[in-house]
């Protein structure tokens, strides 16, 4: 019988390519974005915005209703908002926390139940950012060190129910997001040197270590921060 997933941002990026993947392995995927654009996708398909906490939990109680099961919960939509120290914007804050990190607290909660029903494992996609200080995005930073935080919490609290909740924290991802760096020739090289595997990442580079989280070969690694950054958190010189 196949597994049930959930992953959020799904619309592009890092998430597509989750979701994309868990798909393609026979497993039942239901995706959340506040963007559907692809009207044949494969897999079930929601579109809701996870920072309003009625329309969140009305999406919960579809998921539940319709599949009956959570194997696997994948927190991964994100925003950025980088700005200058000197005026950052307080509604860049309010909006980056409700998205990194109060949506995830919502959707773990909402299928919290049926993840302790099937003994699930849960994937928050954390940040290379929640270890290590990056200038003009404090919101970004501290949404993400305290995905970690929340990640930990919850292993605490759902270890008893068998259930394991785990971070994947990439470095620089070529992804929409970091388009900025992207295309800055001096950018992209100086972070590609930060790296000990000289390159940026690929959203599929994501992929393997979510499903390995997600899968019963995890089975005994619950709490932790798992880098996926090319090394870059722990090259010295």
């Amino acid at each position: 019988m196949s597994s049930v997933f959930v992953v959020t941002g799904v619309n592009r990026g890092i998430g597509k390519s989750i979701a994309d993947h868990l798909h393609k392995l026979n497993n039942k995927v239901v995706g959340l974005d506040k963007e559907i654009t692809e009207n044949d996708a494969a897999y079930e398909r929601i579109k809701v915005d996870i920072t309003d906490e009625e329309k969140l939990k009305s999406a919960c109680d579809r998921i539940k209703e319709q599949f009956k099961k959570v194997n696997g919960l994948v927190n991964c939509a994100g925003v950025t908002f980088p700005s200058s120290l000197e005026n950052y914007p307080a509604e860049y804050w309010f909006k980056t926390i409700k998205v990194n990190l109060t949506a995830p607290f919502l959707l773990i909660e909402g299928l919290k139940r049926e993840l302790i029903a099937s003994s699930g494992s849960i994937v928050n996609i954390s940040s290379l950012n929640g270890k290590l200080s990056f200038p003009d995005n404090p919101a970004y930073v501290a949404s993400k060190s305290g995905l970690d935080g929340l990640t930990r919490s919850y292993a605490l609290e759902l270890g008893k129910y068998g259930v394991r909740v785990n971070s994947v924290a990439p470095g620089y991802i070529k992804t929409e997001m970091t388009g900025e760096s992207w295309i800055n020739p001096e950018k992209r090289k100086k972070r590609s040197e930060r790296t000990m595997l000289g390159r940026w990442g690929r959203p599929e580079d994501i992929c393997g270590p979510v499903e390995f989280l997600l899968s019963s070969s995890s089975s005994f690694i619950t709490g932790q921060t798992l880098y996926v950054d090319g090394g870059w958190s722990s090259k010295g010189f």
